[in-house]
């Protein structure tokens, strides 16, 4: 058994419930250094702390239990239904396994009515992949699983990017899913992540009670169109939602088309073309929430110059009295920084700046307090007068 020894005190963290363990923590290594392994964690002392699986990478050790417990079909049998009690209530679609936050590191699953589309983003998880997944069968019993781990964002393992189908039917390419009333076209083969964004659920839900109406109301960064689609159902007179990828607008008038929606306009353009050249009428309502743009802490000036610069081209074109949304989804870019963001955008404007809420990631994306990066998303929500 691979075992390793931390450096003094170190331990408290582990024993605390954060899930990694770095390379610059650790003092010794013993046993055949095997990516994906399972090996036991000591501290200085050589107090037993848990297991977990190694790597070569920064991350050292993904820490998947602090009881002296056998790793196996077992283990991965129970994780998989505890996380599946917790979404009891959520429909037939939602994130089923949410990572660390769900004491399984490195692995993502989402549920599209009988079809679960699988990310994994940890080289022991990669190494243990067959046994995740019949313990997912057994508990789930889905028509298929599909794989996607095809992300862009950088992982702290050196994986292989694997696509295709791991059991089962091969899903369609595309299906269909409702939230709060709205049905939604989605491509989990080739579109964005999984192929829709669950962690929105409460913002959407929010934006639909907070929709001006008869106002004008603006989705930018809009993918599917799913902000575009509630302020449009709730109240709104004309939504225009905009997006850089062609293959998303395209599900995006789709849905609303099948939703009756006809007051949605989808434009194929980026947000800051659009947003210097538009000189039409004031909006009610904007909401901003761009993809991740930083990863790292040392990025965080770097992030809030972009989120200001985002806020500072849309102030010209909301109405006095209107809101403004604005979402991050990279941890680093926390509540303060995007408070931040709009702060300094409006320096200088005169502007009342009146948080009317602010919302996070949904139940089914939970987060742990003894992990601070589980909780990323947040949105805060902002009249302006």
């Amino acid at each position: 058994m691979l075992i390793v020894l931390l450096k003094s005190n170190r331990e408290a963290k582990v024993l605390n419930g954060y899930p990694n363990i770095y390379r610059d923590e650790v003092k010794k290594v013993e046993g055949l250094e095997e990516d994906g392994a399972i090996c036991n964690v000591f501290s200085d002392g050589f107090r037993f702390l848990g297991k977990g699986l190694y790597s070569k990478s920064n991350v050292s050790v993904r820490m998947l239990t602090l009881k002296d417990e056998e790793i196996d079909g077992k283990f991965f049998r129970k994780r998989v239904e505890e996380a599946a009690l917790k979404r009891k209530g959520f429909g037939d679609s939602y994130r089923l396994i949410h990572g660390e936050a769900d004491l399984l590191p490195g692995v993502i699953c989402d549920k599209y009515q009988d079809y679960l589309v699988l990310q994994i983003r940890s080289v022991g998880m990669e190494r243990y992949k067959t046994m995740l997944i019949s313990a997912i069968v057994d508990v789930v019993m889905p028509k298929g699983i599909y794989e996607r781990s095809d992300f862009l964002s950088s992982a702290s393992d050196i994986l292989t990017r694997n696509v295709g189908l791991l059991y089962g039917e091969n899903p369609p390419d595309e299906m269909s899913i409702t939230e709060h009333g709205i049905l939604y076209k989605v491509d989990i083969k080739k579109g964005q992540k999984t192929g829709f964004f669950f962690d929105q659920r409460d913002s959407r839900f929010f934006v639909s009670q907070i929709t001006p109406q008869n106002g004008l109301a603006l989705d930018a960064f809009a993918f599917t169109g799913g902000f575009a689609l509630n302020m449009a159902k709730s109240g709104a007179s004309r939504v225009i939602a905009l997006d850089k990828d062609e293959d998303a607008v395209t599900l995006g008038i789709k849905n609303a088309a099948i939703n009756g929606l006809a007051n949605v306009e989808f434009i194929t353009t980026r947000y800051e073309n659009y947003m210097k050249s538009y000189q039409g009428e004031p909006f009610d309502i904007i909401v901003l929430d761009p993809p991740s743009v930083i990863k790292k802490k040392e990025e965080r000036k770097k992030g809030l110059e972009i989120f200001q610069n985002i806020v500072s081209l849309a102030i010209p074109h909301l109405k006095d009295g209107g809101i403004l949304g604005l979402c991050s989804c990279a941890y680093q870019l926390d509540l303060n920084l995007l408070i931040d963001a709009i702060r300094k955008a409006y320096n200088e404007t005169f502007k009342v700046l009146q948080v009317i809420g602010v919302t996070s990631q949904s139940k089914d994306h939970p987060w742990i307090l003894s992990y601070p990066e589980s909780l990323y998303l947040k949105c805060i929500w902002v009249k302006v007068s």
